[in-house]
């Protein structure tokens, strides 16, 4: 792991407005919480920038506990994740000033860039490549393992979120805490729901990075496809070694990430009556 974004043409496309930016942070709970915060940006070859413009739960769970894990995935389908630590959040500024220039708020009726928030790098990989076949190998198979590790006992996913969950082509990421402490991104796009209460993916692509997470472990996994759907489910999970490899997260908790109301769906949340206009 490097300790500095060479700025050079990879650079530019971590900069680049098309590019998905995932950020992983700690929640109440110390478990992992993953967003998608396609402002993620880096700013210099050691300083990372997010731009903020809704709110939801990742913005305060970085200011309490300031370790975050990050992800970047391009058109191209290359991939940089690495760790960081949150620092400060500013309203004005160059870096405020970009933002709300760029193109998608400058001309956005409705809302643009509020709070610009400041990451300080610890590390970030190399550059990684996927492949489509590598891609469509692995959901295959994983589509072919799941109906035998079907529970289904306790009926958490809708049939929306099931819907979402069996795409091949929907974006999957899992993420853990690590050793020191820093939440860790790695992409699972091959995954796919195993029934109504668990999520499985075999371990390929990322083979290596995926045998590495500890288990049993508390984790989670999101989905986002590019019709801005998304849903992020918590668990614990469980590396099923044999002849085919396995991993599965049994859900636990499941989290609607997508505006306008960012907030825990499973368990079902307490009606509270409002008092405050």
């Amino acid at each position: 792991m490097r300790t500095y974004i060479e700025q050079d043409q990879d650079y530019l496309k971590m900069t680049a407005d098309g590019k998905i930016g995932l950020v992983a942070t700690i929640d109440d709970e110390g478990e992992p919480h993953i967003s998608f915060l396609s402002s993620l940006q880096p700013i210099s070859g050691d300083t990372l920038t997010v731009g903020q413009f809704c709110e939801g739960l990742s913005k305060r769970f970085f200011k309490e506990r300031t370790k975050i894990g990050f992800l970047f995935f391009t058109a191209q389908m290359e991939i940089w994740h690495g760790r960081a630590d949150y620092f400060q959040t500013k309203t004005i500024g160059p870096e405020f000033d970009m933002y709300n220039n760029k193109p998608l708020f400058r001309y956005n009726t409705y809302f643009g860039i509020g709070q610009v928030h400041y990451f300080k790098l610890k590390d970030i990989s190399e550059k990684t490549v996927l492949t489509m076949g590598g891609i469509v190998k692995g959901a295959l198979a994983t589509r072919i393992a799941a109906p035998f590790q079907t529970r289904s006992r306790k009926h958490i996913l809708n049939v929306h979120a099931k819907r979402m969950f069996s795409q091949i082509d929907g974006l999957k990421y899992i993420a853990y805490i690590d050793a020191d402490g820093y939440p860790v991104i790695t992409p699972v796009i091959q995954a796919a729901n195993a029934g109504s209460d668990r999520i499985v993916f075999l371990g390929t692509p990322f083979h290596d990075e995926i045998k590495n997470i500890p288990s049993p472990i508390k984790a989670a996994i999101l989905f986002a496809n590019l019709k801005m759907e998304s849903v992020l489910v918590k668990g614990t999970y469980h590396a099923i070694k044999g002849l085919i490899p396995i991993g599965r997260l049994d859900i636990e908790r499941v989290y609607n990430s997508m505006p306008p109301f960012a907030g825990y769906i499973y368990p079902e949340q307490p009606i509270r009556k409002v008092e405050v206009f």
